[in-house]
């Protein structure tokens, strides 16, 4: 058993989720049994914000000099089909990672590259189907400018329409390199959506500008009658820790929740934070989900023949911190289990009930159509690398 696995991962930058690659790494060796993981070697190559041709070059670079077996890390399906050429050109093998701001393309992937994903446009389907449902009348969607490159906000607005609503208010908040704050352009949208008459507000802000909404929104009329839906990302505990939000009627959708007691969210929860001395993240979670794949794979990886470690990655669903999982994109994909999560908050700690499971997107559903057709161009870097 000297063979070792080398696997390339491309780095991004981000300034809003500073740890979210290491996580996945340390995911990955988390899920890989002590006597194995030195049959692995990380070769990280740093891509910036992820854009075309530096994210191409770092591929190149990982396949022609370093020789790696496996290409990884964090990258956007809008890259999919240049670097896939790469893949098949050097007849590498490709795992890679992603938050789901985008669907997975209608057009064939090739078959030597496997994704996991956050999958958040399937939180934002399920949460627009619940939304509606829940709430009825008509709602509204206020987003920056850069949410608004990415097919989240058109996922949602599929799953209000799946209830037979067939309009929604849209509010786009323009980017403003001299504007640092954001709460104040936000009051005047705030108003206007408070003078609508809609029944609920769904928000889409990252980073300091989501933190900037919750503040904007507090001040505005809003706050104690109508019903807030947020995105994963601003319901995330770097978002919303240590801030007083008491007066928020606040929910969310999630795919993976922390305190699940179901046996394999439990056992990865205490492995990998034994190992690292971190908390447990979503990313930590898709990289232990990678390690448990693999290491079902051990036989086949360490033979190296790439045409046998396809067709069993094909063949495998693992049960993971998030249930079942597998990582190719057809009809065949398991349906993430989604958490409806409604938030409240007492003594400057948030607490997350969970109200309903929601309904994933089937990949032969029309809407999965809809939202590409909505969205033909868009960001090219990853989500939060910012």
């Amino acid at each position: 058993m000297n063979k070792t696995i080398k696997i390339g991962f491309l780095f991004p930058f981000s300034n809003i989720a500073s740890n979210m690659s290491q996580d996945i790494i340390d995911g990955f060796f988390s899920a890989i049994p002590e006597q194995y993981r030195t049959c692995f070697q990380f070769f990280p190559e740093y891509i910036d914000k992820g854009n075309n041709e530096l994210v191409k070059t770092a591929v190149n670079k990982l396949c022609f000099f370093h020789n790696v077996d496996i290409v990884s890390g964090i990258i956007s399906y809008k890259l999919i089909n240049e670097i896939s050429q790469i893949i098949e050109q050097h007849r590498k093998l490709a795992f890679f990672f992603d938050l789901g701001e985008y669907l997975p393309p209608m057009s064939k992937i090739s078959g030597s590259v496997f994704f996991n994903s956050l999958q958040m446009w399937q939180m934002e389907f399920a949460l627009g189907r619940w939304v509606q449902r829940k709430f009825n009348g008509k709602g509204a969607i206020l987003m920056s400018i850069y949410e608004a490159g990415y097919h989240m906000h058109s996922s949602f607005c599929q799953g209000v329409f799946s209830q037979g609503i067939d309009e929604i208010d849209m509010h786009i908040l323009p980017y403003d390199p001299n504007v640092r704050n954001i709460e104040e352009p936000l009051e005047i949208y705030l108003k206007k959506i408070a003078e609508s008459g809609v029944d609920y507000l769904h928000a889409l802000f990252c980073g300091s500008e989501a933190k900037d909404f919750y503040k904007a929104f507090l001040k505005s009329s809003l706050a104690n009658r109508m019903p807030l839906i947020v995105t994963s990302h601003m319901a995330s505990e770097e978002i919303i820790s240590g801030l007083n939000y008491s007066e928020l009627n606040l929910y969310t959708a999630s795919g993976w929740n922390y305190d699940s007691l179901e046996e394999k969210n439990v056992s990865f929860k205490k492995i990998y934070e034994y190992l690292t001395g971190k908390r447990a993240t979503e990313f930590a979670a898709m990289g232990f989900e990678m390690g448990e794949l693999f290491n079902r794979l051990m036989a086949e990886l360490l033979q190296g023949e790439r045409t046998i470690i396809i067709n069993a990655i094909n063949s495998i669903t693992i049960n993971g911190p998030r249930g079942a999982r597998n990582f190719h994109h057809d009809l065949s994909l398991a349906a993430p289990t989604i958490d409806i999560e409604k938030i409240v908050f007492k003594n400057n700690k948030a607490t997350k009930i969970i109200v309903d499971q929601g309904e994933a997107l089937r990949y032969n559903n029309e809407a999965f159509t809809n939202i590409h057709v909505q969205s033909v161009s868009g960001w090219k870097n990853p989500y939060l690398c910012i």
